[in-house]
């Protein structure tokens, strides 16, 4: 079953932030206890529910870790991933969103990459995104996406779309802390700087389902405008350069102007159209027709 994995070196922890998850979670939980892992311990946070998510979670004793904040409070999503990474015991971390899917195999393979190659810090997989119902509905990333290792082409693209492709060795988070506190946006802020301090390694596989559905909250504005602090931040920690920086600038600025035009308020939308241009006009046809057909995530 473990074949090609020396399991004597390696663990797993999964850390599960839940809020109000009653919905998916079992579906969730299941997916990670049925993978063919020697040790993988189970960590759901449980961050402030007011549903039957904890009820659920405790139906699971003692096969998981159920966590939560002081007082049962709501802290979001940082905060509860970090909570879990500090309580996990494995030299392994990997992250499930409690309405998503693994696929069987999707820890074993990405254990076989790190035993395999010792410079690389993460490690992600494809996937599907999936309806209510398991139903697949599109790619989550293109047949021809590669990995470059590349610094700068995560402050770019943000292509890991969600944190349930992603699994790291634990000593990354001694170079790059924890989670941010951001409202919006704290796994592209995470994965930019383990970028800037270790090698990236993608496997080309379909092993999770990242779920879109009507209990998903909305995209909002101040979404976008989050990332103009990550980009201040990660260009004052890193010397991404200005050329670099322009391009990220455009495609915020498009996005906010996407945002704007189709809530109303076609003034703003026009000048941020304007600014997106000036900041990198090329930049911003290559999103245009990288992202025109395609399912829309961000």
């Amino acid at each position: 079953m473990y074949r090609n994995v020396d399991w004597s070196e390696y663990s797993v922890s999964v850390i599960i932030p839940c809020y109000n998850s009653s919905k998916f979670i079992r579906k969730t939980i299941d997916s990670a206890l049925n993978q063919d892992c020697e040790f993988l311990e189970i960590i759901a946070v449980d961050d402030g529910s007011k549903d039957e998510t904890r009820t659920i979670l405790e139906s699971y004793l003692p096969n998981i870790k159920i966590l939560f904040h002081p007082n049962h409070a709501n802290l979001g999503q940082g905060p509860s991933l970090n909570l879990g990474i500090r309580e996990s015991k494995s030299n392994l971390i990997a992250f499930l969103d409690a309405d998503d899917l693994w696929y069987p195999g999707k820890v074993r393979e990405q254990v076989k990459i790190f035993q395999r190659f010792p410079d690389v810090g993460l490690v992600y997989t494809n996937g599907y995104v999936i309806d209510d119902q398991d139903n697949t509905l599109f790619n989550l990333l293109p047949d021809d996406h590669q990995e470059e290792s590349i610094t700068g082409q995560m402050l770019l693209k943000c292509y890991i779309r969600t944190p349930s492709l992603v699994m790291v060795r634990r000593e990354m988070f001694t170079k790059t802390g924890l989670f941010k506190s951001y409202r919006h946006a704290i796994d592209h802020d995470m994965w930019i700087r383990m970028s800037e301090v270790t090698q990236f390694y993608y496997v080309p596989k379909f092993l999770i389902g990242y779920r879109k559905h009507r209990g998903q909250r909305s995209l909002e504005r101040n979404m976008w405008e989050c990332g103009f602090d990550i980009l201040k931040e990660a260009c004052n920690r890193y010397p991404y350069g200005g050329h670099l920086m322009r391009r990220r600038l455009a495609v915020l600025y498009y996005r906010l102007a996407q945002y704007d035009w189709r809530h109303g308020d076609y003034f703003r939308g026009l000048m941020n159209y304007f600014r997106a241009a000036i900041s990198d006009p090329f930049r911003i046809i290559d999103v245009i027709f990288r992202t025109k057909g395609q399912g829309k995530l961000f």
